[in-house]
This record gives structure tokens, C-alpha cells and sequence, in this order.
């Protein structure tokens, strides 16, 4: 029957047995899951992937009941079965009369409240003791899966190259529309080269025994901080997703904290699972490269919802925008040690752009705004209307300013690597004072030059002007910032933006830049 009827019948509490209440409703790329007070009930989509097919109603059924089956290693009472949907005329029931017309694994309904992703958003209160508490947990359930070597006579590493292959294979039809040609290139040749590099190191660890049967699909979304820790949600649908190194597993995590922006939170889960599991050497080297694998599918896997024609606009809309956001973030686990410099007038969308950028390497944002206020004593959310050029804008002010930020970049590169400084940076002489000073600490400077058409520029100027935010950057001020600033065209270590263009496939087009112009981490 047509999906979208399905859809309707499900979306009515009439058709659920012992059922009351208003139903809830979300969806992948591949299934729909109606949640109602006490249960959830998720149908697959008749979809076919390459490395999932829901196309006919045996498979359906068939991976229902391995999803329960599977699932029921990790959390016993929450899956209680496959249920079946049938039609009666023009009645659809779940476990009614009539003729079977599809299935669904009906759940019991976990905690909202006690959701990891939901914790985390809500920043709730001792999270750094949950990851001590996850860590553990997550180390017990490696140590207890069962291990497998050389499945369907196939190495570990011959199923890696397979999915990476068959990643870049299927992300190219969105090249221009998630990500760039760049990243999909740069990508691929790191892959090749750590496979070539690590290669007789993975099949070691496969003998050793990390290969196991694990989860496949393990983010905050699909773990409940209940007592006790429930996980849920695995790849049911594909051996080689869910059979992986025990790094794979434990990279997924890693990086949606990272993702999140919660980085301390990944530490933490990585040191308390090292307490449990002991610290293998390998790890430290595999885990970079199974992230970059991890978030590269979740772009892979919000485009594929993107491009699904029945779904929701909005849905649409937010998966494109998750999925840029998801292969920029891959490509930031490969950058490198970097000083980064934004550049332009205001309005043209600096901070906004710089911390998108900032964010997938995991770096600071030095902004000039909230320090040169801090140096005046007055709060960062309080606007001051100065004449350009004067008072807390003065040119003895401003040398003030980056003479602090100067000091405080070199102090962040000197510990995590690398900064991004968010300022006009609109003196010839500013940008040289921080490339001789990177060149002197070792590592690149490259400069964000941002710029975009008037009307965008004063449009955002008037829209901030309501917003709490440190700039003072106000419509009257741009066309005199625009006479004394100094282009940097021409200067050494230039990426230039059009930040007209959609914010998070520009931080995708510089992430890519910045691996071409300072390389790799190695």
C-alpha cells in the first residue's frame, strides 16, 4: 500500500491496541517511528541503498526480527517484539484482523529525559560522571561481544576498504550539494595512505581479537543514562557495519560528543573506557581515522534523507544542513596545527563562519570584540555607540587589542595546536605581526579573507543590532570601515569566501582549502 497512507493510519491512536494519547512522530533516512505514551513502534522505509534493502516485505520482516534479536544484547526490556500491521478494508490496526500489509519492532518507551543527546543539549548537570559511568559500561560490552575473524572469508581490513569505497562512491552524487570536490579527494587519498601505512597493524589486531560484534551505530541519540545503561538502536540490516575493531565502535561516540561540541565530554568517555579496557597503543592511532569514517557515513546518510522526495521539506532542510555540517567536521579531524586569521568588513559574516570553522578543529575562537571590551572593563552583551575610530576604537585601543590577542593565540597554539583569531584584521601590518609570529612558533597563518555583497553586509548590521552579541558593528559605521581597510589580495596564505553563499558549505570549501594549502595532520 502507498507509504504515505500507512503513514496516516499510524499517526491515529485508533490503530494501536491499548493505545491513548496523542502519537509522536520521527524519521531516518530509513525508517518512521510512531511514539506513542508508552511504546514506540518503527516501520522500515521499502528503501533499497546498496548496503540496505527494505524493498519487499520478507526483508522487512526478516530485519525486524533481527533487530530485536540483536538489540536485546544491549537493553532485554525495551524491544518486546515485532508486531504486524494489517488492513481490513479501510481500516489499518497494529496486531489487528485483515491482511498482513507490513511490520513493526514495537519497543517500550525509554526515559526522554534520561537521553543522552537531550542531557547533553540541556547541559544538565554531571555529565563528566555519566561519561565515567558510559565509559565503563561501553568497555564491558567489547570485552563481553563475541569476537569474529575473517567473516564471509573476508579480512577486517578488506570489509574497511569495501565501505570506505563504497562511501566515496556513494556520496559523489551530492559533490556540490553537501560537500565539495575537495573533500571528497582529500578524503579518499588520506584513506588510501593510512590504510597503506596501518594496514598489517589492523589485520594484527583483528588476530588479537578486537574485532568483534558490536553496535555499529553508537551516538548519544541511541543511549539512555538509565540505571542500567541502555543502549539501543544497532545495525541490524548490514554484518560488515556492526562486526568492526572495537575503535570503530568507540569512534562513533567520539566523535558525535565532538560533533556536539563537547570535547571535554569525549575525553572523559575515552579515559574511562581505558580504565576498564586497558590502553592499547593502536587505539590512539585508529580512533582519528574511524571518526573521520564515522562522521563521513553520518554526511553520507543526512544526504541520502535530503534527497528523499516523501519526506518532509523541513526534514529535508535540516538533514542538508546536518549533512555539510557532518563532512566538514570529517575533514577537520585532518587538519592540521594552524593559525587562522578572519578577515573582512563587518557584517560580512566573520564570527558566524569563523566558529563553524573553528568548531570542526576542535579549536578556540579568539574574538577581538569581547577582549577589547574586557581591556576596557565593560561587559562583552553591552553595545556602545562610539564615533568611528574613537574611544574603545581608537588606533591606541585597537594595537592594544591585538597585541593581546597576539599573546593569547601564540599561548593556544603553544597547548592545543592551533587558533582561529576572530577580528577585521584590516591593517596590512596586523596580518604580517601574526605571520611572523606563527612562522616563528612553526606553523602555518592562513587568512579567511570574507567578503559579500553591500546589501547583504547592512542587512546583517541591522540585524544584529537587536541581537546580545559584543560587536558594535552598526549600518552608518561600514562605508567609513570600508576606506581605510587594506585588502589582503595578493598576500601569502589567502582563502577568500563569498559568505553570500550557505555558512556551513563555506566552512566545508575552507576546511578543504586549509588541508590544501597547510596539509594534513599526520
Amino acid at each position: 500500500m502507498p507509504l504515505n497512507d500507512l503513514h496516516r493510519a499510524l499517526l491515529n491512536p485508533a490503530s494501536y491496541p491499548d493505545e491513548s494519547g496523542p502519537i509522536e512522530y520521527r524519521e531516518t533516512h530509513v525508517s518512521r517511528l510512531y511514539l506513542t505514551p508508552r511504546h514506540v513502534y518503527k516501520v522500515k522505509k521499502p528503501v533499497d541503498f546498496g548496503f540496505l534493502n527494505f524493498t519487499t516485505l520478507d526483508r522487512r520482516r526478516f530485519y525486524c526480527q533481527e533487530e530485536v534479536r540483536l538489540n536485546q544484547r544491549f537493553c532485554p526490556d525495551t524491544y518486546l517484539g515485532v508486531v504486524e500491521l494489517r488492513r481490513q478494508g479501510n481500516r489499518i490496526r497494529v496486531d489487528g484482523d485483515g491482511d498482513i500489509i507490513d511490520f513493526a519492532v514495537k519497543m517500550n518507551r525509554l526515559p526522554e529525559n534520561l537521553m543522552l543527546d537531550r542531557l547533553i543539549e540541556a547541559d544538565a548537570s554531571g555529565l563528566e560522571a555519566k561519561m565515567d559511568r558510559l565509559g565503563r559500561s561501553l568497555a564491558r560490552f567489547h570485552q563481553e561481544s563475541e569476537i569474529i575473524r575473517g567473516e564471509g572469508g573476508r579480512s577486517n581490513l578488506e570489509v574497511v576498504r569495501l565501505n570506505w569505497q563504497e562511501n566515496f562512491s556513494q556520496t559523489e552524487p551530492f559533490i556540490g550539494q553537501s560537500l565539495c570536490p575537495q573533500a571528497q579527494a582529500l578524503c579518499a587519498g588520506y584513506v588510501a595512505d593510512f590504510i597503506e601505512a596501518h594496514g598489517p597493524m589492523m589485520l594484527r589486531r583483528e588476530q588479537q581479537g578486537f574485532v568483534r560484534e558490536g553496535h555499529g551505530d553508537l551516538h548519544a541519540e541511541h543511549i539512555c543514562m538509565s540505571d542500567p545503561v541502555r543502549v539501543y538502536d544497532c545495525i541490524e540490516f548490514n554484518q560488515r557495519f556492526r562486526i568492526a575493531d572495537v575503535a570503530a565502535d568507540l569512534a562513533f561516540l567520539l566523535m558525535d560528543l565532538d560533533f556536539r561540541g563537547r570535547r571535554e565530554l569525549s575525553a572523559r568517555l575515552l579515559q574511562a573506557y581505558h580504565e576498564t579496557a586497558g590502553e592499547a597503543p593502536e587505539l590512539r592511532t585508529l580512533l582519528p581515522f574511524y571518526q573521520i569514517y564515522r562522521a563521513w557515513v553520518r554526511g553520507k546518510v543526512e544526504s541520502f534523507l535530503a534527497a528523499d522526495q516523501d519526506a518532509a521539506p523541513p526534514t529535508r532542510e535540516a538533514a542538508l544542513a546536518h549533512a555539510r555540517r557532518y563532512f566538514t567536521h570529517a575533514l577537520g579531524y585532518l587538519g592540521p596545527p594552524v593559525l587562522l586569521l578572519t578577515c573582512g568588513l563587518m557584517g560580512v559574516g566573520k564570527t558566524t563562519l569563523g566558529a563553524a570553522v573553528a568548531g570542526a578543529l576542535g579549536t578556540s575562537v579568539l574574538r577581538s570584540d569581547v577582549l577589547r571590551k574586557g581591556l576596557a572593563g565593560i561587559s562583552p552583551e553591552v553595545h556602545r555607540a562610539d564615533v568611528f575610530g574613537k574611544g574603545i576604537y581608537s588606533q591606541a585601543m585597537t594595537r592594544r587589542t591585538y597585541d593581546h590577542l597576539l599573546e593569547q593565540a601564540l599561548d593556544e597554539v603553544s597547548t592545543n595546536g592551533s587558533a582561529l583569531v576572530d577580528a577585521s584584521f584590516g591593517r596590512r601590518s596586523e596580518r604580517e605581526k601574526f605571520r611572523r609570529a606563527a612562522a616563528a612558533a612553526g606553523i602555518p597563518c592562513l587568512t579567511l579573507y570574507m567578503r559579500c555583497d553591500r546589501p547583504t553586509q547592512l542587512n546583517r548590521l541591522v540585524a544584529r543590532q537587536s541581537q546580545a552579541d559584543a560587536s558594535d558593528g552598526r549600518p552608518e559605521l561600514r562605508d567609513r570601515q570600508e576606506k581605510h581597510f587594506e585588502s589582503p589580495e595578493g598576500e601569502t596564505g589567502l582563502i577568500v569566501v563569498d559568505t553570500a553563499h550557505d555558512v556551513d558549505y563555506n566552512a566545508n570549501l575552507i576546511l578543504a582549502q586549509i588541508l590544501e594549502k597547510a596539509g594534513t595532520r599526520q
